[in-house]
């Protein structure tokens, strides 16, 4: 079985990264390829005894091929012990209730997509059922509502909208949604999570992407009026254009910080901006325009900082990108399966 890993040699011009900090010594690249073609043949079910022995042979030709070997074992070992977040849909390691076996996740990806009807294919069709609108990975999807106001919603997004002669209410369950919105007597007020978000006659984005369950809210144009579903302050903050505040899973809310319109606005045109993000953020903006799942070897790799320019209509090669910049490593272990580990 060979680990397709040419696509993480891709030229990223058009690309840049800060590099927070240098990364480690690790093998060389083809080295620790080698040693994962080993251990996923190993453990295929098929592997003779006389493979163990070459196995042996081979990681023994030098501290290089022991040490690839040995991180080969350890990402073997992690991905026996994966959980799946059911809001990002990304997996990191823990346990959870249902065991997932190690061959299951790296070497049957394509029978858990066609013959379990998947978690992969199952997500667009439930929401798509559930939802007045959804879209599907890679998928961005224009909407004009029937006051003239305009949404836009990104990849993995999906919307509930309920106009009465009182007020326009719209619930964006999972994803992201930008708002532009017509004038009207009526309030124009979107829920998600546990935040609020009342236009003032203005245009704005709301981001609930963060594997995390926190919520962004940055406005492009006039102001909107930000509060907690919990409590707190009743009449909530105010956010002016070119500011962007995010509430927390619990209802708290940050204080507001300056961003550039045009941050809030990368994404409509297949462009995702980070300006000191967390890269477990960045990592699950692209994978709502990735195929399959994308694995954090650790929780501390998700703490990283990056600032870049990256596309997310080639996810890829934005992957890539972050790899190239970052103490980072990107593998893709099968079609349906991408693991992130430490460089």
């Amino acid at each position: 079985m060979a680990i397709d890993r040419h696509l993480y040699r891709t030229k990223t011009s058009g690309f840049f990264l800060k590099q927070t900090s240098a990364p480690s010594h690790c093998p060389a690249r083809h080295i620790s390829d080698e040693a994962l073609v080993w251990i996923v043949r190993l453990h295929s079910g098929e592997a003779s005894s006389e493979d163990w022995r070459a196995y042996q042979d081979w990681r023994r030709q030098s501290a290089e091929h022991e040490m690839a070997a040995a991180e080969a074992e350890a990402l073997w070992s992690d991905a026996s012990h994966l959980r799946r977040d059911s809001k990002s849909g990304l997996v990191y390691p823990g346990r959870s209730r249902a065991g997932v076996s190690r061959r299951h996740l790296l070497t049957g990806m394509i029978g858990l997509t066609v013959a379990g009807s998947g978690l992969v294919a199952a997500r667009p069709l439930l929401r798509t059922l559930a939802s007045d609108y959804a879209t599907e990975t890679a998928e961005t999807l224009p909407i004009s509502l029937p006051d003239g106001s305009r949404v836009v919603l990104n990849a993995l997004s999906a919307m509930d909208v309920h106009f009465s002669a009182q007020a326009r209410r719209v619930t964006l369950k999972e994803g992201q949604a930008y708002f532009e919105v017509a004038a009207d007597a009526r309030p124009f007020i979107v829920s998600c999570g546990n935040a609020l978000v009342e236009a003032v006659g203005t245009a704005f984005d709301v981001d609930a992407n963060a594997p995390d369950g926190s919520l962004g809210v940055a406005v492009t144009s006039h102001a909107v009026r930000v509060r907690s579903a919990l409590g707190g302050k009743p009449d909530g903050i105010t956010l002016s254009e070119g500011e962007r505040v995010t509430i927390e899973r619990d209802g708290t809310m940050g204080a507001p910080i300056a961003q550039d319109p045009a941050i809030a606005l990368a994404w409509q045109s297949g462009m995702y901006v980070a300006e000191n993000r967390r890269l477990g953020d960045v990592v699950a903006a692209l994978a709502r325009y990735h195929d399959g799942w994308i694995v954090f070897s650790s929780d501390r790799l998700k703490s990283e900082r990056v600032s870049a320019v990256l596309d997310l209509r080639a996810p890829d090669a934005s992957l890539a990108a972050l790899a190239s910049g970052l103490p980072i490593r990107v593998t893709r272990m099968t079609r349906f399966m991408t693991l992130i580990s430490a460089a």
